[in-house]
């Protein structure tokens, strides 16, 4: 076993036989990202479920006045893509990109859909997945309406302890659903 990271992330959720995780693992597409690098742009079709091995990416939108909107950020041990583009063949609204050195362990649709034909038991995972994600997105818009921003800076750091350092503070105060000002504001506190 060469990844014993996305193994166990597997196992987190389902009860994955070590012989479906070996069959996929032989399959996996590694790529490395250096820092400041796109993993897909906006308007470009995802082909791949990018497993973050080491490192950090953040999933953001630029919109028609050129304010950068963060909407995910993915670390070591998390997947971040684009599931709706990966799935129809559709044109991405996103912009993927790494702000760290980033190793990732890539699934094409042609492994996706192998490897859930053969081991049923992935579909369960990436239902599982998706309902996790939904959760999070969900739990992400209520405490933006619900929390304070000083709260949701506190998780955040607790979350990610290194961000600060990782990602420019503007994404932070995006991510936030706050104004930079109001970071440095909340940060000097």
């Amino acid at each position: 076993m060469q990844y014993p990271q996305l193994y166990k992330q597997f196992k987190k959720h389902i009860d994955l036989p070590l012989v479906a995780y070996l069959n996929l693992e032989e399959r996996l597409i590694i790529k490395k990202i250096n820092k400041k690098e796109h993993f897909i742009e906006e308007g470009k079709i995802a082909r791949y479920l990018p497993f973050i091995q080491k490192g950090l990416l953040v999933n953001y939108r630029v919109d028609t006045a050129a304010r950068t909107h963060v909407i995910q950020i993915g670390y070591t041990g998390t997947w971040l893509g684009d599931l709706f583009s990966f799935f129809n063949g559709s044109p991405t609204h996103f912009n993927i990109q790494a702000f760290q050195e980033t190793d990732l362990l890539l699934i094409n649709r042609e492994t996706y859909d192998y490897i859930s034909k053969k081991y049923p038991i992935y579909e369960k995972y990436y239902r599982i997945g998706i309902q996790n994600s939904y959760n999070q997105m969900l739990k992400r818009i209520y405490n933006i309406n619900s929390q304070s921003a000083q709260k949701r800076y506190h998780d955040l750091i607790e979350s990610v302890p290194t961000i600060l350092d990782d990602i420019p503070h503007y994404m932070i105060a995006s991510y936030l659903g706050i104004k930079p000002q109001s970071l440095s504001r909340i940060r000097n506190q």
